[in-house]
């Protein structure tokens, strides 16, 4: 396949579409151009056309206007006349005028003297209105009209023409007023239709807002000389027209204006934008659609001529094109091929190089343009007869065949690829060798990636919890199939408690790193033990171990020694120590455990402390505690519900005097009796409650059940009654307690002194000033504190002569053994001498016998309680101890 010149071909092409779009798009923009001015030039005729027109209308009013104030101001003169002259009564009317300008404007007339007094009026025709009393026109003034008693729900007012009277002479012997309603105006105004916004007004030269028609009742009376009509337009022309935005309601506007002749009036026409431009807005849209219709008709004349032309040139560059395509075939081929990422080359019957593209040059380390011509065993490596037989094979019976193998390329290194080969035709006839080749190495190291993921933990590189169960199952197969009946097997969990400490200290990556010193010291643990052992990461800080326990427990417990020393040593990381403080649980199978997940969960739940201590922190599972494990998760699930199901009551034990014997207070105890556990003791539910702090809600239900109960006995028996109630170290530090405590006695209104609160030795030796600062608020509240148990924990003269407490309570231990065991007498003796110094008194718990009541009795012990005065009442049975005659 040799590249053959490519012969020059001409093409004959069409007119380029886009000229065609161009010279279209061109004709309609200039026909909308064209348009455009068009409807410009009549947009601009439209506004002055209504421009002349309202200046028309505005001169037509003046002139009405002129010739009305012309008449009224003649019929005043005539009217002073008459009265000057005839001395006719003020209620006169006029002899003449009825039928002229003036008549149907006028209401009344009025003349005054020089000093102001009324010399007569005229009623020159009737009016609908009921005219207000009428003021004299102060001083000598000129000639005016003024507006007054204007009702501004409907803008009437009263139009006041003033005109001075003087004699032959030009002396001024008094004033003439003559009053017009000025709805008269409004409606000679409003006999002119300006469309919707459009108005007719008469203004004072002065801007005063005299009438309007339409009405306009906010503006009458009021200036408008801050307008454009009087700021711009009046100075320069005393008629015209201009463009404004209104100040009545802020909308576009044209107007036209006149002075009226002789008098200080304006005239001004006002129409809206819009309706002076309704006729333009229908030449308007006239002129879009005819615009857009005929530039509809362009572009389908322009698209009927492209069409028709690219069908024609079509034809002819088919048949010019083609010989270029056959010409242009090989370089075309060449172009895609040299595009492609994969290896490609083509092989004559010679097996030598035809074609080959830049990925094949890459691959073998060649000049592309030196390959043609050469032998592929030239460039390529090894499996060469192999090659041989797939080309054989494909040039005898054709098809595709694909083969897997290792080369490597022009850098030397090591390539996993696909070999695809198929047969061509050449351009002589021969046959040749199409080449494919699909590079698989980083495909397939990233299954193998994924696939040790799934068995091992990225960051230890140890087995995973996956693989550690398909190796622990395989091995309980094994050794259940075994013929000699099997070795048996050991599991180990190992926790690491405070690995977390490093990534809290150090971060995340400090973490890992200690994860990998830990997993090479796991590794060095199994190599240096038994040759089954097994390592493998679970999650977080956990590990575990499978091994061959054929040495028997010996054995298991020599290697989880080992382990467990192993572990307990610093790790350094990043300059410091960490002690990782290591727990290890194991199993054995099969009496721990016959299946993977039984083995496992057995060795885990040893070293969560379900197990028998081996030395420290190495546990073996015990099924016995395994039970007992069990037996208090169901106790605590039940207590969680003891609360809300009522299960939980107080009993009463007795408190008396040593010598007397007489009653002086109570101990409240809990009781819990539970439907399906029955009766459960408080030595059972107690610790479990402290433990996952129910205590904390119980405690608190038992002090409200206890001060409920000192209510109900105090009124029953009109005394008070001393209840002793036990706070749990956890109960004691909660921030709530004092709040809870103030809430019950007020609540129940229990006596100060009644009740007493007893707390262990080993809630007081923590954080002493704030025990001793709660201690004494407690005790404001008149509430006795006593310790509980005393002489079992950490006793202290200090706290004792610090804390504000009353009372000592010898635990029970130290009575059960009076009179048996001297060293419990001494103690109790020392309990009594000591409370006897610090002025305290001291109540003995648990006396069974008469001979500990003597010893105690011998002690000057003040207080005993125990079965032998009564065991813990009901509260039915206290109420009955409580009657009895003291």
């Amino acid at each position: 396949m040799q590249v053959r010149p490519t012969p020059a071909v001409r093409t004959i092409r069409p007119t380029p579409l886009s000229r065609l779009v161009i010279v279209t798009a061109g004709l309609i923009a200039a026909l909308g151009l064209i348009t455009g001015a068009m409807l410009y030039a009549s947009y601009q005729d439209a506004l002055r056309e209504q421009q002349v027109t309202l200046r028309n209308v505005a001169i037509a009013f003046a002139a009405q206007t002129a010739g009305v104030a012309q008449a009224i101001d003649s019929a005043a003169q005539q009217a002073a006349r008459m009265l000057l002259v005839q001395d006719a009564p003020p209620s006169s009317g006029m002899a003449d005028g009825r039928d002229g300008l003036a008549h149907p404007y006028l209401a009344r007339i009025f003349l005054f003297d020089t000093a102001g007094q009324t010399v007569g009026s005229v009623m020159p025709g009737s009016s609908s209105r009921d005219l207000p009393a009428i003021k004299p026109p102060p001083g000598d003034l000129p000639r005016r009209i003024t507006i007054t008693d204007i009702d501004r729900s409907t803008g009437r007012g009263i139009l006041n023409f003033v005109h001075p009277v003087r004699d032959r002479s030009g002396r001024r012997i008094g004033t003439v007023v003559a009053q017009v309603d000025s709805v008269r105006f409004e409606q000679l105004y409003n006999l002119v239709e300006l469309g919707n916004g459009g108005s007719v007004t008469l203004l004072h030269r002065d801007g005063t807002m005299l009438v309007r028609g339409p009405g306009f009742p906010a503006g009458i009376g009021h200036s408008f000389a801050d307008t454009p009509l009087f700021r711009e337009q009046l100075p320069r022309a005393s008629r015209g027209s201009f463009e404004a935005t209104s100040p009545i309601n802020g909308t576009a506007g044209l107007y036209g204006y006149d002075v009226v002749e002789g008098f200080d009036l304006v005239i001004i026409t006002g129409m809206a934008r819009p309706v002076a431009l309704e006729a333009w807005y229908g030449r308007l849209w006239t002129a879009l659609a005819f615009y857009l219709l005929l530039a509809l008709v362009l572009a389908l004349l322009a698209w009927r001529v492209a069409r028709d032309t690219r069908r024609q040139f079509g034809l002819i560059d088919m048949v010019s094109s083609s010989e270029a395509r056959l010409a242009k075939s090989f370089d075309y081929l060449a172009s895609i091929v040299n595009a492609v990422g994969a290896p490609i080359w083509v092989l004559d019957g010679a097996r030598r190089i035809v074609l080959a593209n830049e990925a094949f040059a890459r691959l073998v380390g060649r000049p592309r343009e030196s390959l043609p011509g050469v032998d592929e065993s030239a460039v390529l490596d090894g499996a060469a007869a192999e090659r041989e037989r797939r080309y054989a094979a494909v040039l005898a019976h054709g098809g595709t065949v694909d083969a897997t193998g290792t080369m490597h390329d022009g850098s030397g290194e090591s390539r996993t690829v696909i070999q695809l080969t198929s047969r061509l035709a050449g351009e002589d006839g021969t046959a040749h060798l199409v080449n494919v080749l699909t590079d698989i190495t980083e495909r397939e190291r990233a299954e193998a990636r994924l696939a040790w993921l799934a068995e091992f933990d990225a960051i230890t590189g140890l087995p995973n919890q996956a693989q550690f169960w398909r190796l622990l199952e395989g091995r309980i197969s094994a050794d259940a199939t075994a013929p000699d009946g099997g070795r048996g097997l050991a599991v180990v969990a190992l926790v690491l408690e405070r690995l977390h400490e490093i990534v809290d200290l150090l971060g995340h990556e400090a973490g890992d790193r200690a994860l990998r010193q830990v997993a090479d010291l796991l590794r060095g643990a199994c190599g240096e033990g038994d040759e089954g052992a097994v390592a493998a990461r679970i999650r977080g800080g956990e590990f575990a171990f499978v091994f061959d326990a054929g040495g028997g427990r010996r054995q298991v417990e020599s290697f989880a020694l080992k382990l467990h020393a192993l572990m307990s040593g610093p790790l350094h990381v990043d300059g410091r120590d960490f002690f990782l403080e290591p727990v290890l649980g194991v199993a054995l199978y099969p009496h721990d455990g016959r299946n993977a997940d039984a083995l496992y969960r057995s060795a885990q739940g040893a070293a969560s402390g379900a197990g028998i201590e081996l030395d420290e922190a190495v546990h073996f599972f015990s099924a016995s505690r395994h039970t007992e494990l069990g037996q208090r998760l169901t106790v605590e699930a039940h207590l969680r519900r003891a609360l809300e199901r009522g299960e939980l009551r107080l009993v009463y034990q007795p408190k008396v005097t040593v010598r007397e014997q007489r009653l002086v207070g109570f101990e409240a105890l809990l009781r819990w009796t539970n439907p399906e556990l029955g009766a459960v003791s408080p030595l059972d539910f107690v610790p479990i409650a402290e433990r996952t702090g129910l205590i904390i809600p119980i405690g608190a239900w038992v002090l409200e059940q206890a001060c409920r109960q000192m209510q109900d006995w105090a009124a029953r028996f009109g005394r008070p009654v001393k209840v002793a109630v036990n706070l749990s170290p956890r109960q004691f530090h909660q921030k709530s307690l004092l709040d809870t405590i103030r809430r019950c006695l007020s609540q129940y209104r229990v006596p100060e002194g009644s009740l007493e609160l007893e707390i262990t030795e080993t809630a007081l030796m923590s954080r002493e000033q704030e025990v001793d600062q709660l201690m004494r608020e407690i005790r404001r509240l008149g509430v006795d504190l006593a310790i509980d148990d005393f002489g079992t924990g950490y006793s202290s003269l200090a706290y004792l002569k610090r804390f504000p407490v009353s009372r000592l309570k010898v635990d029970r231990a130290f009575i059960r053994d009076l009179g048996r065991d001297e060293d419990s007498a001494a103690i109790a003796l020392s309990i009594v001498n000591l409370a006897r110094g610090l002025k305290l008194q001291v109540v003995a718990e648990g006396v069974e016998t008469e001979a500990q009541l003597a010893m105690l009795r011998e002690m000057a012990c003040d207080e005993y309680q125990g079965f032998l005065f009564s065991k813990p009442l009901e509260s039915a049975d206290v109420e009955a101890l409580l009657g009895r005659p003291a």
